[in-house]
């Protein structure tokens, strides 16, 4: 009898990791190619409930995904954490309407009934980044709180369906999914050397970003500071 009771626990266990990783109706999200890393987009959030959070998207040498910076300051401690924040459909509405961005950028129709399985990305919805790569930490109620990754589904070319510019945003939720904060993502630059220099390598780390799984990439804290120091230098010459 326990041999059978055993037995149905791991069906219902390998059964959920199975159902995790859900595919779209469109198919999982392609590795995305031709990212420049001259090319920046941006976005910068806040609201009565959050201080700032500023993210910047840039491409790869290789071109292959986008380099993913987020620094998170001073989230109100009435709000709980840890913090969902993903890239939306549209732009933010009038008076900083943020209910007016729609829902995350979903070009597979893959959904949010089921949560995204960070080690499978590629089934995740495109703009969910902290199903992917973790959730905003508490410490950012008092410091700042960084993180870094390349995700390789999300597309820095206006004629791609992941593409993450113009009429995007940016929006922050509490634990229990209310929207505290929201950002359009914008055109910072198309002549940028040194993929990096933003956020300030300045910014306090409160705690220790999440570990990027499946088919991202981790970039350090030493893997910034150079990218800054190229990118000063590349602006010397």
């Amino acid at each position: 009898m326990h041999f059978f009771k055993s037995a149905a626990a791991i069906a219902l266990l390998t059964g959920a990791c199975v159902v995790s990783a859900e595919t779209g109706e469109k198919g999982d999200a392609p590795v995305t190619t031709g990212n420049s890393d001259r090319i920046v987009y941006e976005a910068f959030v806040t609201s009565d409930d959050v201080e700032s959070v500023r993210l910047n998207f840039t491409g790869t040498e290789d071109g292959v995904g986008v380099l993913v910076q987020a620094c998170f300051t001073g989230i109100s401690s009435s709000q709980p954490g840890p913090y969902p924040y993903h890239v939306h459909d549209f732009v933010v509405g009038p008076n900083g309407n943020c209910t007016a961005t729609g829902a995350h950028l979903d070009p597979y129709l893959r959904g949010e009934v089921t949560a995204c399985d960070a080690d499978a990305p590629e089934t995740c919805q495109v703009g969910d980044l902290s199903g992917k790569y973790g959730r905003a930490s508490e410490d950012a109620r008092e410091g700042t709180w960084c993180t870094s990754y390349i995700d390789k589904y999300l597309s820095l070319n206006s004629d791609d369906v992941s593409f993450i510019g113009n009429d995007r945003s940016i929006v922050v939720h509490n634990v229990n999914k209310t929207r505290i904060a929201c950002g359009n993502i914008v055109l910072a630059t198309d002549n940028f050397s040194g993929a990096g220099a933003y956020p300030s390598p300045n910014a306090t780390s409160t705690g220790e970003p999440p570990i990027a799984t499946g088919g991202a990439t981790r970039v350090g804290a030493s893997g910034l500071a150079l990218g800054v120091i190229l990118g000063v230098g590349a602006m010397l010459l």
